[in-house]
């Protein structure tokens, strides 16, 4: 039975997770999903923006938070690891689903201890 209430709460947060916005610069930047051919890309889910530029989300985000004491509460909340420290309060952080970048994104945008949040975004490659 125990087994059964977490399969359920992992497939409801799944299916909660499929948000087509990310923030910039505190404005909601709409997205679309955009079905890629390459098979190279498996691990990158590919979306399109409003600006019709085609954006590539892996599992990683980009946080900066406004006070470093922070970080332990932002990592065991959300269960993150530390992928890269870029400055002193700036980080890429490794999210344990890539289908939850964008969602953990957003719901860390409206923490009060985060100046922002977003993927880490791949530039899909275009061939000359």
């Amino acid at each position: 039975m125990k087994n059964i209430v977490i399969i359920f709460i992992l497939l409801l947060q799944y299916a909660i997770a499929n948000d087509n916005y990310y923030y910039k610069n505190n404005k909601k930047v709409l997205l679309s999903p955009y079905n890629s051919t390459l098979r190279s890309n498996i691990d990158i889910d590919y979306y399109q923006n409003d600006a019709g530029i085609v954006l590539g989300v892996r599992d990683r985000l980009i946080v900066k938070i406004k006070d470093s004491k922070n970080l332990a509460q932002l990592l065991s909340e959300f269960n993150l690891t530390i992928q890269k420290t870029l400055s002193k309060e700036l980080y890429l952080l490794k999210v344990p689903n890539k289908n939850l970048t964008i969602d953990i994104a957003n719901r860390l945008s409206q923490q009060e201890y985060i100046e922002y949040a977003h993927p880490d975004f791949t530039k899909r490659r275009m061939s000359r």
